[in-house]
């Protein structure tokens, strides 16, 4: 599906020796997880170019994920290119300064409602922009190297967006994805225990009111 936008974004990623990704404001898992993701798979097939994320928020309840970049040099933007992953509108973006990329390219599964960008992928049928980026790697799997570090950004980001695969948008599609995930050995105890432990903390912080 959409095949002929994958072979330009791969075609630009190709390109491209610095690339940088932006995420929206007050992140979940799949925001993180798919910019986190993209860059492990992009940094193990290309070790030599240079993939930062530029965000100006971070979330406590995903520290677990590891820590994201420092910020990047203003002398970064220009000859760089920018991908914008799971965010609808640039007015959402962490940060503001993809205004500064040589070109930009949008990868989303929401509403199209304000499109943008040189390049625009989006499926709005799809559980998450995680699954976007799996299915960019299946398509392109001849080239493209996936690790064990990015197949659980990339799973964090599936669960999460999907309700743990409850959600209407969830489909076999999705599942043969994450199968593909799951072959990368993720510990997924862990990741649990982590995602729980997180939803237990904020539950437990919030007033609790007995009636008498």
């Amino acid at each position: 599906m959409n095949l002929e936008i994958k072979q330009t974004i791969l075609e630009k990623i190709r390109e491209y020796d610095r690339i940088l990704l932006f995420r929206h404001f007050r992140p979940d898992g799949d925001a993180v997880g798919s910019t986190k993701g993209l860059q492990a798979i992009i940094k193990a097939t290309w070790p030599e170019k240079e993939v930062y994320h530029v965000n100006e928020d971070y979330s406590d309840y995903l520290e677990f994920m590891g820590p994201e970049n420092d910020p990047v040099p203003e002398d970064f933007f220009s000859n760089a290119l920018g991908i914008v992953i799971d965010t609808a509108t640039l007015e959402r973006t962490s940060s503001q300064k993809h205004s500064l990329c040589r070109e930009l390219i949008k990868i989303d599964h929401h509403i199209d409602v304000s499109p943008y960008g040189d390049y625009s992928w989006v499926e709005e049928h799809r559980s998450s922009a995680c699954e976007l980026i799996v299915d960019f790697y299946n398509t392109f799997s001849d080239e493209l190297v996936m690790t064990k570090e990015a197949a659980t950004y990339l799973y964090t980001g599936m669960v999460t967006d999907s309700g743990r695969f409850r959600f209407r948008s969830v489909t076999g599609e999705t599942m043969r994805l994450a199968g593909i995930l799951l072959d990368y050995g993720i510990d997924t105890e862990t990741l649990y225990a982590h995602l729980y432990l997180e939803e237990f903390s904020q539950l437990n912080s919030r007033p609790m009111y007995m009636t008498p």
